[in-house]
């Protein structure tokens, strides 16, 4: 007899602010109770965990989801989302409308952090977060609960490799959320309107309009030449005066688009130049809010950091009591199941990034991510129906794929036969296949009509500031302007007073324009 769908809550101490705390324990809904279908909990809402969704039947299992988002994120064109090209929308499909079944209790999607795991009584340890912002700060509702299942997926992908790089954690931006590409385009925009300001000198203008892209891989190069589009189309509508200061470094310390052949790489580094965008073979040192600091010493001064080196383990697999590779990815067998000192851990799969055959290592991309998924839910809906037969998993690739800007792409294709492809033609063929493959008819309509938008209007340049944000910005500004309006009255009355000795006007003149921002407070 399988497990029903279980879900039991206890308290959380040691999180942000004053908690509101409570206990329970039970079996869930009258409709949870009932069911007798075995439970599979996926971890993840990435290509590997959306695909399994995707394909796995809700007929025969009941479907449990966690994630900290409630989304699949179409990643190959989240560069685009960062200079107005797409809009955020765009490249995100909820789970729910990946798995239309999630709405149907007992399946369920829950936005939380999963903390453990307890594989010999089968039970995932999650917090639950309660409503942020709006207010409220100091009695957030933060609680924790426990999953149990019947089967495991675990598909909770990979975190960006800083390489322990100091700064760059607090520093720059990476590119694998949309808040992360959310953050990017604010501060380009940001700094755009700040560079235009009639106070900011050259030197500040040259550093803020200055972009670093760290990594030469699909995602570094895919960012800086849509960028580098950016750049020469769109900031011309804003300040024409602004363009001469544009500037974008990619740094990489080994090859560009190393993964492509040489006559590719080549090209694909010549169209970068002619682009604008400057090519650095080096290795990065440091960074702080301001600069990026190279291994041989030399400095660059920039407004905006944008780290894509690749991945490492995330925090979920390192604690995780399981076999791993080299990497930190957590290790498996042809048949995807997680090995504990060599042996499969029962009814436990791992997908995705986080995950590495014990064999050979796949390279972490989203074709091995989503046919990874779509493969394990097939199978485990084959499993139940006593069809299958221990099939294992092959991937072979069919090639690779990188767009430069919005007039040239490359294209690698390796099945059936050797092919290159660059160009124009490239692009549209880049384009058509991404197109195809995005998760419904919704996120093609959005892309389509973005794609033709900005071609037409210009990418977005609007600014939208995030709710603290704005309220932080207005508070600055008052308080300058109070300042402001204090020495301009002292200065008058200096005007007006010459009867007083000028150090008693100019100590009265002082003391009110100290007293100026705490009146503007008050």
């Amino acid at each position: 007899m399988f497990r029903r769908f279980a879900v039991a809550h206890r308290p959380v101490t040691g999180c942000v602010g004053a908690f509101i705390s409570s206990t329970y324990t039970g079996t869930g809904t009258d409709a949870e109770k009932k069911s007798e279908k075995p439970t599979v909990v996926v971890i993840g809402t990435g290509w590997a965990g959306s695909y399994f969704v995707r394909n796995i039947d809700p007929k025969l299992y009941n479907v449990v989801v966690l994630s900290q988002r409630n989304h699949m994120v179409f990643t190959p064109l989240l560069p685009q989302t960062c200079t107005g090209t797409l809009e955020f929308r765009s490249v995100c499909e909820p789970i729910q409308r990946v798995q239309p079944a999630l709405a149907d209790l007992p399946n369920r999607f829950y936005r939380t952090l999963v903390f453990g795991i307890d594989f010999k009584n089968r039970v995932v340890n999650c917090v639950g977060v309660g409503v942020l912002g709006a207010g409220n700060v100091t009695n957030v509702p933060v609680k924790s609960f426990d999953v149990r299942f019947d089967k495991l997926v675990l598909a909770h992908g990979a975190r960006p490799n800083t390489f322990n790089i100091p700064g760059v954690e607090d520093h720059a931006f990476f590119l694998r959320e949309v808040s992360e590409a959310r953050g990017i385009r604010r501060r380009l925009v940001q700094n755009l309107m700040t560079a235009d300001l009639p106070t900011t000198d050259v030197e500040e203008i040259k550093r803020l309009l200055h972009v670093v892209v760290v990594g030469g891989g699909p995602t570094g190069v895919e960012f800086a030449s849509d960028l580098a589009d950016f750049l020469h189309e769109d900031v011309p509508k804003i300040d024409p005066a602004l363009l001469k200061y544009c500037k974008v470094t990619l740094v990489e310390a080994g090859e560009i688009l190393g993964t492509f052949d040489l006559t590719l790489r080549n090209y694909g580094s010549r169209k970068l130049k002619r682009m604008g965008v400057e090519l650095r073979k080096a290795v990065v040192a440091g960074v702080d809010e301001r600069t990026v600091t190279l291994s041989d010493g030399e400095v660059l001064h920039c407004g905006l950091v944008v780290w894509s080196t690749g991945v490492g383990p995330s925090v979920l697999s390192k604690e995780l009591g399981l076999d791993k590779n080299r990497q930190g990815r957590i290790a498996v067998n042809d048949e995807l199941q997680v090995l504990k000192d060599g042996v499969p851990v029962p009814d436990v799969y791992a997908i995705g990034d986080c995950a590495a055959n014990i064999k050979e290592s796949l390279p972490t991309l989203a074709a091995v991510a989503s046919r990874q998924g779509a493969f394990l839910g097939k199978k485990l809906n084959r499993m139940l129906n006593g069809t299958d037969v221990k099939s294992v998993f092959t991937y072979k690739s069919l090639g690779s794929m990188v767009s430069l800007g919005s007039k040239d792409a490359l294209i690698e294709l390796k099945a059936p036969s050797k092919f290159d492809l660059k160009g124009l033609h490239a692009l549209w063929m880049w384009k058509s296949a991404y197109f195809t493959i995005l998760g419904s008819w919704r996120s093609r309509l959005y892309v389509l009509v973005n794609w033709f938008g900005s071609r037409i209007f210009g990418r977005d340049t609007t600014y939208i500031a995030e709710l603290s944000e704005a309220h932080l910005w207005r508070t600055l500004a008052r308080e300058e302007a109070s300042r402001e309006k204090a020495r301009r009255r002292a200065l008058e009355k200096l005007r007006e007073a010459p009867h007083e000795s000028m150090p008693a006007a100019a100590g009265k003149a002082a003391a009110a324009a100290a007293a100026a921002p705490a009146a503007a407070a008050a």
